[in-house]
Order: structure tokens, then sequence, then C-alpha cells
């Protein structure tokens, strides 16, 4: 009877334990029910379709898309790591240019930011996607900063994105042209502005800004200008003499 005690004792030290790893890998909680499984997705814009290179080191755009599986909403978090003077504007109306957009392959039925620098144009979904420029394809979640309250370095915002049904998977996703996303960045130092993306479709390469150079005359054609002045005062002064 002891030793059927003893063995007993053996056997449910072993179970026990067993049983909590086998909860903890299966996510089960003590009522046996499945903890939400989450899937985050981070998206880098560190190429240029086109135009000039942002100032700094890329990825220069962050977005980073957390939900959880099952779920009908969930959070977008848009961060700047431009180099002053560079920002992202855009999107004054439905048919001007973006600032920031992303293809999403579900309808989305609500945008909600609730903190850091929101898109105070605006920020919405359109099925037929927005003015992108020069990057082919369509983008149907944009976002869109004023001249007041632009999207630059050290800029973050957070927005809580609803969705028609729930989700099994990424809702980022790549447009037919393979492209995740697009921005339009400005301000570059120099006075100008490029295409920045991520994905895997074909760039046609950026460049840097070149600030149109300044001609300063050389000191032999400012005295040939100098003489010529003193020329033709000269003979103006001859003229009225013998008038």
């Amino acid at each position: 009877m002891k030793r059927f005690l003893a063995l007993s004792g053996l056997t449910l030290a072993v179970i026990l334990p067993m049983s909590a790893l086998a909860a903890i890998d299966t996510g089960e909680d003590g009522g046996g029910t499945l903890a939400p499984t989450s899937t985050t997705i981070n998206i880098n814009l560190d190429k240029v379709f086109t135009g000039s290179i942002p100032d700094g080191m890329g990825p220069w755009l962050k977005a980073t898309f957390t939900s959880d599986m099952g779920a009908s909403s969930g959070t977008l978090t848009l961060t700047s790591y431009l180099s002053n003077p560079d920002f992202v504007q855009g999107l004054n109306s439905n048919r001007s240019a973006i600032g920031w957009a992303f293809y999403l392959n579900r309808t989305v039925t609500g945008i909600n930011c609730t903190s850091g620098t929101c898109a105070d144009n605006n920020a919405f979904s359109e099925t037929g996607g927005f003015n992108s420029g020069p990057v082919p394809g369509v983008f149907n979640l944009a976002f869109g900063w004023s001249s007041g309250n632009r999207l630059q370095s050290g800029s973050s915002a957070v927005y809580d994105l609803t969705f028609s049904s729930a989700l099994n998977g990424n809702s980022l996703a790549v447009n037919p042209n393979e492209w995740l996303s697009v921005a339009h960045v400005q301000g570059i130092l120099g006075g100008c502005s490029g295409w920045i993306v991520s994905g895997t479709g074909t760039t046609q390469g950026g460049s840097p800004c070149i600030t149109p150079r300044q001609t300063v005359p050389e000191p032999a054609a400012m005295g040939i200008f100098g003489l010529g002045l003193l020329l033709m005062g000269l003979f103006v002064g001859l003229r009225r003499r013998y008038d």
C-alpha cells in the first residue's frame, strides 16, 4: 500500500508540471481557452523610388502594425527617422499627392488617431487609391499633414484601425506593383524632394539634392564691365558737350 501511494505521488508530481508546461506551450489559460495570437509587421521605407535622396540614413520612415488573430481592429504606429529639415506633408484634398500611404487587402471602417503628430489634413481609406505621384500601383490608406503640423524628425503617430471583417493575417499587403508603402519626403537640404518606398518593386533610383551653383564673376570680367561703363559715360559726356 505504501509502495502504491509512493508511486501515485510520483505520477502526480510528474503529470502536474507537464500539464502546466502544456498550458504554457499551447497558450491555454486556466479555463482551457486559447490566448489570442498577436501579429506584428514592421514596414521600413528605406528605398528611393525617384527624386532626391533624403538627408541622413535609411530607413527614413517606419510603420508598425499590431493585431490579434480573429480581431477586427489593429494598431498602426507611424514613426519618422527623418533628419532636419526633411518632412512629410501632403493630401490637402482627395486629388492632391499623398504624404504617406499603404495598401490594404481589406476594407477599413474606422481610423482614429490616439496620440502623437496626427495627420491633420486627412487620414482615410479609398478603394480606388490615392495620388501617389510617380510610384505605380494602388495605395488605399493615406495620411497627410499640414504645413504647420508636419511629420518630421522625431515625430510619430499612433492609429487604431477598425476593419469590416475579422483579421486572419496581415492586413498591410503588397500591391500588384510589389509595393507595401510610399511616402513623399519634402524639404530635403537644398530645396529638393523625393519619393521613398518599401517593397520589392523596381525603383527608378534617386540622386543627391544638388543646389544650383551661383556663378561669381571673375575679377577680369568685372574689370572689363567697369571699363565698358566708364567708356559709355565718357561717350555720353562728350556728346552732350558738342550738342
